[in-house]
């Protein structure tokens, strides 16, 4: 019985997949067996969801269990790919092959996933400190000039007027106004959890003008890989579409995968799906597809497809960035420079009251 508490968040992050994937085929490949090597993963655990895992595959394995039919009561948190190379591995007798590829191309991943995050850490980090700017001027430095402005006896800039308006709406509204913001932010994440309503969501996303096409080849990256493996796994054409369909993260993507797997089950080829939609599917990957299918080097196609359009993203996740930033700080010198200019015009124009 597995004596192990049950964690209130039972969630894994892809790279402690990677790492147990890793560490499980090293102790295999050592000598070890798989219940030992499970036992000695799980005293050395940090994740406290990652050893409830492990106790319930020790234990179902001591009693006759496949590991990837213990895992599978867990397929929400571990993903059905993963579960299906593990299972293929287990039935063909190359457990350790196939949990060395996979921690391989979970790695290459994850390795994507994080070119993304750095590629949106340098325009966040400037909207940041616009915003930051914005706040200390508006409740800091704006409320001691204030009651200067208003014992002028000038006619105040257009441009400050302005100035005024809004700084007085966010001091007396500026916390609702954050409330609203932080409130739609997390409906949004919560929303997103939905896929139905994630669906659209990416729907907008791969018809955004500026990340389109990085959307599409991330996507492809992902389906291209996993594809790839299961087929050099042994997993048929029909069910290896189907799995890599729902390994993708964009619901669009996935929902088209899934309706193509039944389009091959019913007889027809994969390419003739991806000619249907030449919207969604680039006309390389398409042909690439077909080529494959011919010549039978499908595996071989799919690999570099995914290694090409990794190379692209590369490039493109640089060229969107080096365009943003150009557009992010002359919009951040217009902020500043409107704010700059309704403060020191009416000191200007007082000093050269006085000065008179």
């Amino acid at each position: 019985m597995n004596n192990n508490k049950k964690p209130f968040i039972l969630k894994l992050g892809l790279e402690a997949k990677i790492l147990f994937l890793r560490n499980l085929s090293l102790l295999l490949k050592s000598g070890m067996s798989l219940t030992d090597a499970l036992i000695y993963l799980k005293k050395y655990q940090r994740s406290p969801a990652l050893k409830y895992i492990l106790e319930t595959a020790i234990e179902d394995i001591q009693r006759g269990q496949f590991l990837a039919t213990s895992l599978s009561k867990f397929n929400n948190i571990l993903g059905e790919f993963l579960i299906s190379i593990i299972r293929i591995g287990e039935l063909t007798g190359n457990l350790i092959e196939n949990l060395e590829r996979l921690s391989e191309e979970l790695r290459k991943i994850e390795r994507l996933r994080r070119k993304f995050i750095s590629a949106i850490i340098y325009p966040i980090f400037i909207i940041l400190v616009i915003l930051i700017i914005i706040v200390l001027v508006i409740y800091f430095i704006f409320p001691k000039l204030l009651p200067i402005f208003e014992n002028l006896n000038v006619e105040l800039p257009k441009i400050t007027k302005i100035f005024i308006s809004l700084s007085r709406f966010m001091l007396n509204y500026g916390y609702y106004v954050l409330f609203l913001f932080i409130s739609l932010i997390i409906l949004i994440i919560f929303l997103n959890r939905f896929p139905k309503i994630k669906y659209f969501f990416d729907l907008f996303l791969i018809n955004l003008p500026l990340i389109s096409s990085l959307i599409k080849k991330y996507s492809l990256t992902q389906f291209s890989r996993s594809l790839a493996m299961l087929l050099k796994s042994g997993v048929k054409i029909v069910e290896a579409i189907e799995l890599s369909g729902k390994n993708v993260n964009n619901e669009v993507y996935k929902k088209y995968f899934i309706k193509a797997s039944q389009f091959v089950l019913a007889g027809h080829s994969f390419n003739e799906f991806l000619e249907k939609y030449k919207k969604i599917f680039p006309y390389e990957f398409s042909k690439m597809i077909e080529v494959g299918e011919k010549t039978g080097n499908l595996e071989q196609n799919l690999f570099y497809l995914s290694n090409n359009y990794e190379e692209e993203l590369d490039s493109g996740i640089e060229r969107l960035v080096n365009s943003l930033e150009p557009i992010i700080l002359i919009i951040m010198g217009i902020i500043v420079g409107f704010m700059a200019i309704s403060i020191i015009i009416p000191i200007y124009e007082l000093t050269d009251k006085i000065q008179q």
